[in-house]
């Protein structure tokens, strides 16, 4: 709640400085300096600095932007195995890391520990790990999350 907090007062000093409302300065015996532009141009970052913040705490970026961190991931099986009680594919929106996508399917997908990102020559590789795009489409008051283009792929082995 602070980050909010904070979000919202830097965005109202910006704001207020930027429409001339508000001055700053500071005295010196030539007379008083004028670092208005510093002030906005330091405000600026700290305030993309807790947007950043805030996406990755939650996962969701503000509404109109696209997630920079967070991304949708898709695990298959290299060599389905089609049997009814098996499944060979899997996936997850959300995640900011590989490593995070496959502790999450570790954890809720009953994969069992041990999933790790190896080469692509590897021969104990079992899976394939994609890295997509998450695209976010406002649906009314909600947002309604997909998969995109494909960003990287992954080998994974069981340890």
């Amino acid at each position: 709640m602070s980050y909010l907090a904070k979000r919202e007062m830097i965005m109202r000093q910006l704001e207020m400085l930027e429409a001339g409302k508000m001055r700053t300065g500071r005295a010196e015996v030539t007379g008083t300096v004028d670092d208005t532009a510093e002030t906005i141009d330091q405000l600026t970052k700290a305030r993309l600095d807790y947007e950043g913040a805030i996406e990755l705490l939650t996962k969701q970026p503000l509404i109109g932007t696209e997630a920079k961190e967070v991304h949708w991931y898709d695990l298959r099986r290299l060599t389905p195995k089609f049997s009814p009680p098996e499944k060979d594919d899997w996936s997850v929106p959300g995640e900011t890391s590989p490593e995070a996508a496959l502790a999450y399917f570790e954890k809720h997908e009953g994969l069992g520990e041990g999933l790790e990102i190896c080469e692509e020559g590897d021969l104990a590789a079992e899976f394939i790990l994609e890295k997509r795009k998450l695209l976010r489409r406002q649906v009314s008051l909600s947002q309604q999350l997909s998969r995109g283009v494909p960003v990287q792929e992954f080998y994974v082995r069981r340890r």
